[in-house]
């Protein structure tokens, strides 16, 4: 199969499915890479430099040769400016198609933060077409949302835990902007593949909501 993995920022993916796609690339499957944004990252209150454009690209190279992903792609959009336009869903369907698509990875319509809401819609226009599509889940750092969202299938990534991880901490730039925030990436990732792994009824899950699944 095809599998494509969208996400707003380099960091998403790692973070929502990462062991999930290393166990596609076990089973055989190719995986490509979609980022939508490819600029620095700035804090809008600060003015402070978070990732420059040369981070970004390193360490998402990084990650991306943990997860053994074959494609990388990044959609020209600013970080927290990513439209929900006829401009983003017609590159990213471009990219779909092009890739033969079989199944997406993405985020889910309930996340609150913007890019990640426009990455959605996003998706959903684009990938009309496509058989299976999933959300996953955002990183686990306190945000609320007045939707939660609803876990309907699990992924068993125990085997594929401890390079997820790695891929994660590929992400430097960001990890260091958590932990000055006091929240510890790592450690949060893992207590929540522990409690998927609780409700999938193995050591370390990941949890989507189907948006749909054709056997």
């Amino acid at each position: 199969m095809n599998v494509l993995a969208i996400g707003a920022h380099p960091d998403d993916i790692e973070f929502g499915c990462g062991g999930t796609l290393i166990n596609h690339k076990d089973n055989g499957d190719k995986v490509i890479y979609v980022c939508m944004t490819d600029t620095q990252s700035i804090d809008k209150t600060t003015g402070k430099v978070i990732r420059s454009h040369e981070q970004l690209k390193k360490e998402t190279q990084c990650a991306a040769d943990e997860l053994g992903v074959d494609e990388i792609h990044y959609l020209p959009f600013t970080d927290l400016n990513v439209p929900f336009s006829f401009e983003s869903v017609s590159q990213l369907e471009r990219i779909i198609k092009q890739c033969r698509a079989d199944v997406i990875y993405t985020h889910w319509a309930g996340d609150s933060n913007q890019d990640h809401i426009a990455t959605f819609r996003t998706t959903m226009a684009a990938a009309r077409y496509i058989p299976n599509v999933y959300c996953y889940e955002q990183i686990p750092i306190p945000r609320h949302t007045e939707n939660p969202m609803r876990i309907n299938h699990y992924s068993d990534i125990t085997n594929s835990f401890d390079d997820k991880i790695k891929a994660a901490e590929c992400h430097q730039s960001q990890f260091k902007k958590y932990k000055e925030a006091g929240f510890d990436v790592t450690e949060n990732l893992t207590t929540l593949a522990k409690f998927r792994g609780i409700q999938a009824n193995c050591q370390y899950a990941e949890g989507f909501q189907v948006i749909k699944q054709v056997f």
